[in-house]
């Protein structure tokens, strides 16, 4: 998976993160305040540098030392911090976000406590759906915060479950949307955040060297793209990711690929062994050069008259293809783009 500086956290985010892959040996920060009421309000700052690993870690300063250990596969801490002289112990119990932040509650014999944090002074970041997914992130298919490197946050839904898991949203073409675009730039920047009733025009025009896997879905008629016709690719250049989006423009789909064997090859599935289609189109048309008349990657691969939209020929024709020959969009299909 190539790498874009995104940091993501998620809008769904349980009170307890799937974090048993995130370390935990690093530079942190320790906040803490003696008034337990969930906030940290005001109180003592400490840099701290763990070592160990989630089944046991420590830290040791001139003055304090701690020691604790991670449950429930990292999503609960427990350590307590002991002042070498005085003798004087605090002990902390916590759980973690998908971040890689914990905080909590401490409490002392004497009968002080108060709130905590404790956060990695350099904060655990993702680059997309998939990162969150192999660091054991994930809490589901949903939508999570994208942080870009100018520091922009944009919302943004992850497939965390089909073919895999990790698939990135990043284009839609509702049901009721007529005919079809010339250029990718006429598509909106709100993102669709509900793959199972998409209801925005919309594709990402940002920096695809993040993905290298692409997954379009046309002809979807119900939840999960039910109804619906899928070709994939894998271990893409950033060129060919860039040339599927632009085919979700019928004049810079003319312009980057005159011919139909210019687009990228695709294939019907995922499995080993799967044949790979040259120019993601039927073979009888593949010598035909491409026109305005078709918006989308694949044409043809699984029926006739299936593509993400009509594009000039039938202007009026609403939605996605319905993925039956001689039968136009009727208003009742719409078609999304993945990368992961």
């Amino acid at each position: 998976m190539k790498k874009l500086a995104l940091t993501i956290s998620t809008l769904i985010a349980a009170n307890l993160a799937v974090a048993q892959e995130q370390p935990i040996a690093g530079e942190y920060v320790l906040t803490s305040d003696s008034h337990l009421n969930g906030i940290i309000e005001s109180g003592s700052v400490k840099e701290i540098t763990i070592i160990g690993d989630k089944a046991h870690f420590y830290s040791e300063t001139v003055n304090q030392f701690i020691s604790g250990s991670t449950e429930q596969n990292g999503n609960v801490i427990d350590f307590k911090l002991s002042d070498k002289t005085p003798s004087n112990t605090q002990y902390f119990l916590g759980q973690v976000d998908v971040q890689g932040n914990y905080s909590g509650t401490w409490f002392a014999a004497n009968g002080e406590k108060g709130d905590w944090t404790l956060s990695p002074v350099q904060p655990n970041t993702a680059t997309s759906c998939n990162d969150i997914l192999t660091a054991g992130l994930s809490q589901g298919d949903g939508v999570y915060d994208l942080y870009d490197a100018s520091g922009e946050v944009v919302s943004m839904y992850c497939d965390m479950t089909t073919d895999g898991g990790g698939w990135t949203l990043v284009g839609s073409y509702p049901k009721n949307e007529p005919g079809g675009k010339s250029s990718i730039n006429q598509y909106g920047d709100i993102p669709e955040t509900d793959p199972n009733n998409v209801t925005k025009l919309w594709l990402f025009k940002g920096d695809l060297s993040v993905f290298s896997d692409v997954r379009e879905q046309v002809s979807c008629a119900s939840a999960n793209c039910g109804g619906g016709f899928n070709v994939y690719g894998v271990n893409f250049t950033t060129a060919e990711l860039e040339l599927v989006r632009y085919t979700w423009g019928y004049n810079e789909r003319v312009e980057f690929m005159p011919q139909r064997v210019d687009k990228p090859a695709c294939m019907k599935s995922l499995e080993p062994g799967a044949e790979v289609i040259p120019g993601c189109v039927s073979p009888q048309y593949l010598s035909m050069v491409n026109t305005h008349t078709l918006v989308g990657w694949q044409n043809d691969v699984h029926a006739g008259y299936c593509w993400v939209a009509r594009g000039t020929y039938k202007p009026g024709s609403v939605g996605s293809a319905q993925c039956v020959s001689g039968r136009e969009p009727n208003g009742t299909q719409w078609a999304l783009l993945w990368m992961r």
